[in-house]
């Protein structure tokens, strides 16, 4: 039976192989990523950070689903335009905006970028810096790069950490 489950795997992953040689979805790496993706998420962070619900509703599709780099749920397209506006009417402004590592894998009309963010926003009257890792999906429709879903986390500033490599033992 064992070797029967294993015989079945291989068949599978080869199946797979196969199918996505033959769709011509091929795995590229991120040496040469898209301008037009780049642009793309460029474009969904400052248009976020502007409060510019119009340039990001184009971005993110009515599928959309994001996990925020704080401790809220999931959020949706209307809940992600709904924060873009009330950080832009609460005062809220991008100081600075930078992505200084980034990946990406490409299978078809679909890349994903994984990679690190650097923000500097102010808000309530206080500069704050974020920094953190990210992965962001995009899809090619209609002969532009959508945005339909994003990961983001914060990264703990290891000089604030309550726990240094001494204290950890």
């Amino acid at each position: 039976m064992k070797t029967v489950l294993m015989a079945a795997g291989g068949f599978g992953i080869v199946l797979v192989a196969m199918t996505m040689f033959a769709s011509g979805s091929r795995v590229t790496a991120s040496a040469a990523i898209d301008p037009g993706v780049l642009a793309a998420r460029e474009a969904a962070w400052r248009a976020y950070f502007a409060g510019d619900v119009k340039a990001l509703g184009d971005l993110l599709p009515e599928e959309f689903i994001g996990i925020s780099m704080d401790e809220t749920p999931f959020s949706n397209r209307a809940q992600t335009l709904d924060g873009a506006r009330a950080f832009r009417e609460g005062g809220g402004r991008l100081i600075r905006l930078a992505f200084p590592d980034t990946q990406a894998q490409r299978f078809g009309d679909v890349v994903v970028l994984y990679g690190r963010y650097e923000v500097v926003i102010h808000s309530k009257g206080a500069e704050r810096t974020m920094k953190g890792r990210l992965t962001e999906i995009f899809i090619r429709r209609g002969g532009r790069w959508v945005h339909p879903g994003w990961h983001l986390d914060l990264m703990a500033d290891p000089v604030r950490s309550p726990i240094g490599p001494r204290d950890a033992r």
